[in-house]
């Protein structure tokens, strides 16, 4: 099914500034062996009262959207200080993920009843790309612009997986022969759209939670092959892995804890230095609950919030400090800037440099 509307251009798009902000604070944080210096750019509001759980930063803009189909686009670099405005697609139950490409098309992912994937192609044509009855999107990560997948909750005992090799503009469904079953129960979690990423070539992971262990699917040839790891991640009821960073292809680290237990923190960070074979416990600093993880590409620094606050680590989780005391649900780091969004829209978006001690 495809709908489409004809809107403004891109610029109008561009102009969907956050509301209410206020630019303030800086200040800088040691940690090991690099010091963190940070100005907060703009902290407001990206939608009034509408949570915002997708965020996607590029050299030109910061994209923030959630809950009844709210968007915000926050240009960067700007003095100019004209009227914020704010997008709302109508039909859509709440934007989870987020990808923008090099020529200004923009992919959401729908999370509710029905997942949606839905495009808005350089700022001129709105339109539902990919309409799944009765699945539960969970998060979609691209190889770069050209190629995507997405993944969502089991349907008839496996993973729903789609992939997209035009930038997103068509999906189709994939049905790998090598998919292994989902367990009872066994789901993956929306709060960020971050329990997926590809990596180099043709990696891709996704994590789960829910069932009686908390587990890595793994493929390395873009999603046609899986395998799957069992992770020392608390799983059960509203445990597991709720995001995920790799710096590379064996390095990275998976996130989690209970949404319903906030302040539950052992093994909630795990480490891997080889694809998920085997794991190494880092959660020295963090609080509790995590919901969103992400960092730069080399891993130097990586900044992870939830419902306990937002947090950084220069030493790839070995420790972890507070960078701000509020908590989001969501994180995307460059090399010089960290976008959060978070609750009733709220958005936070600091520059940053980092340098030895």
């Amino acid at each position: 099914m495809k709908t489409k509307t004809k809107v403004n251009s891109f610029k109008y798009l561009a102009l969907l500034l956050l509301t209410g902000g206020l630019f303030t604070s800086c200040g800088s944080l040691n940690v090991s062996n690099k010091t963190i210096t940070y100005k907060t750019h703009f902290i407001g509001k990206s939608v009034n009262g509408a949570h915002s759980r997708a965020v996607y930063i590029t050299d030109m803009f910061i994209v923030a959207a959630g809950q009844k189909g709210n968007l915000g686009v926050h240009l960067m670099d700007t003095t100019n200080r004209t009227p914020h405005i704010q997008d709302s697609i109508p039909n859509i139950e709440d934007f989870r993920d987020v990808h923008l490409d090099k020529r200004g098309n923009c992919i959401l992912m729908n999370s509710g009843e029905n997942g949606i994937m839905y495009g808005i192609s350089r700022g001129t044509q709105k339109m539902v790309l990919y309409d799944t009855a009765g699945v539960f999107l969970d998060g979609m990560s691209f190889w770069e612009d050209q190629t995507g997948i997405v993944f969502g909750d089991p349907i008839n005992g496996k993973f729903f997986l789609a992939k997209s090799t035009d930038r997103g503009a068509k999906w189709h469904s994939l049905t790998p022969k090598t998919l292994p079953d989902a367990l009872d129960n066994e789901a993956g979690f929306a709060a960020s759209g971050t329990s997926i990423q590809t990596l180099k070539d043709s990696t891709v992971y996704f994590g789960t939670g829910m069932g009686a262990r908390a587990r890595l699917f793994c493929s390395y040839d873009r999603g046609e092959n899986w395998i799957v790891k069992d992770t020392p991640m608390r799983a059960g009821d509203s445990y597991g892995i709720y995001t995920m960073y790799f710096w590379s292809k064996e390095e990275g680290l998976i996130l989690g804890g209970s949404y319903k237990d906030s302040t539950y923190k052992k093994g909630i960070c795990q480490f891997t230095k080889d694809g998920g074979d085997t794991w190494e416990a880092r959660t020295n600093g963090l609080l509790g609950y995590c919901s969103g993880v992400h960092g730069t590409a080399n891993g130097e620094l990586i900044v992870a919030t939830g419902r306990m606050g937002t947090f950084y680590t220069t030493t790839q989780g070995q420790s972890w400090d507070v960078l701000v005391e509020r908590p989001y649900y969501s994180c995307f780091v460059t090399e010089k800037r960290i976008a959060l969004v978070g609750r009733n829209g709220t958005t936070e978006i600091l520059n940053y440099t980092l340098s030895e001690n």
